[in-house]
């Protein structure tokens, strides 16, 4: 049984198991070894390209194709920060010390910029 047949309470944790367990047995996934063994720069053009089909979507007001374009986009997202040896939990602990210092996991403020005091 590989880590992949493992379940795991998230999909999102669960495609981090399933892209290690693809290492061992990349027939299993051809598709994903084929991002993987593509690099950084192939990953990060497929995460562009699922960005842009969501926002087309979201444009059109088409939500059952904006589901499929945003799981594309998040599947993308995990093979990238895979590649780049970071996980979805690092990813979570930055939101929760946006929370913890602006009340909200939202985007940084750009530089200069006053923040709000809480």
């Amino acid at each position: 049984m590989l880590a992949a047949d493992v379940a795991h309470p998230d999909p999102i944790h669960q495609l981090e198991a399933d892209l290690r367990a693809m290492l061992g047995a990349p027939e299993r996934f051809p598709r994903t070894a084929k991002l993987v063994a593509a690099g950084t720069p192939q990953q990060a053009k497929k995460l562009v390209e699922e960005a842009t089909e969501l926002a087309i979507e979201a444009v059109r007001q088409n939500p059952e194709a904006a589901v499929h374009e945003a799981a594309d986009l998040l599947y993308n997202l995990v093979v990238l920060l895979n590649g780049m040896g970071l996980t979805f939990d690092e990813i979570c602990d930055e939101l929760a010390r946006r929370r913890d210092l602006y009340g909200i996991a939202g985007k940084l403020a750009k530089q200069g910029a006053v923040l709000p005091v809480k």
